[in-house]
């Protein structure tokens, strides 16, 4: 069954995304060359940002479907 590009929320994807590159940007550099410690805290930075930004009332509107 193909992807239906249509249906996608590119705006939720983006968001993601930067969220993604910021949280690998600043596990790379906290960890100082450690790649295993590095991919752990970009995970936990990612979780902490996904949830700061999907559960936290900051009056932005989520980009969810109506």
């Amino acid at each position: 069954m193909p992807i239906d590009l249509s249906a996608v929320n590119w705006m939720y994807v983006a968001v993601l995304a930067v969220i993604a590159f910021i949280s690998a940007l600043l596990g790379s550099l906290i960890a100082f060359k450690s790649r295993v410690l590095g991919a752990i805290l970009a995970g936990i930075i990612f979780a902490i940002l996904f949830v700061a930004w999907t559960y936290y009332p900051h009056g932005m509107p989520l980009p969810t479907k109506l």
